[in-house]
């Protein structure tokens, strides 16, 4: 198991602003992509992944007007 540092933003274009609802928080994990597929069970399929130059690991789901972001970096 791993301790990540999370970063969660979720933008709803619908709500008439752009600035992203932004939580962070520390999480041990075995699995990410486990982690997200949890959160989006439905919509897993279209989640986007990247890795990132520092390592971290970003998931970004577009579901319509709203998008969900998750930034992992380990610990």
């Amino acid at each position: 198991m791993k301790e990540y540092e999370v970063i969660q933003e979720i933008t709803n274009a619908c709500g008439g602003s752009n600035v992203p609802q932004t939580t962070i928080s520390e999480m041990e994990l075995d699995d990410i992509e486990a982690y997200v597929k949890s959160r989006h069970p439905k919509d897993f399929d279209r989640a986007v992944k990247e890795e990132m130059e520092g390592g971290g690991i970003k998931y970004t789901l577009a579901l319509g007007a709203v998008t969900y972001k998750y930034v992992f970096n380990e610990i």
